[in-house]
């Protein structure tokens, strides 16, 4: 019997070396960076305007830039997920966030916080 997916469910996650876009934070896991970019990409180091931070990048079907990062300061054991800033529509971006979490086989548990939970944060 023929497996049919939706389009929704044909994602295709590409590892890319930088981000071309600004993104902003989206999503805090409680889980190491390591143990999110797991086998889709390469944990490196950078600097921002921010700090530190190590993380990797990645583009969602030729269209959205992601980042998961965890920046020094911020709570040992956590990563963050940043978005493209462009995407503001608080639905898109919770949607976005399922995928991901899915498609990097993360439970919905591990969420900490997420946009939705504080639209103005």
């Amino acid at each position: 019997m023929a497996s049919h997916k939706t389009d929704e469910e044909m994602i295709v996650i590409r590892s890319i070396p930088d981000l071309s876009v600004e993104v902003i934070p989206q999503a805090i896991l409680n889980l190491p960076i390591g143990n999110v970019v797991g086998r889709h990409g390469k944990v490196t180091s950078g600097v921002d305007d921010l700090d530190k931070f190590e993380g990797a990048s990645f583009e969602l079907n030729g269209k959205v830039e992601i980042a998961v990062r965890h920046y020094a300061g911020y709570p040992q054991n956590t990563s963050t997920i940043y978005i493209d800033r462009r995407i503001q529509d608080l639905g898109e971006i919770t949607q976005l966030i399922r995928v991901i979490l899915r498609e990097f086989r993360i439970s919905e548990a591990s969420l900490e916080w997420e946009r939705a939970d504080n639209p103005d944060y």
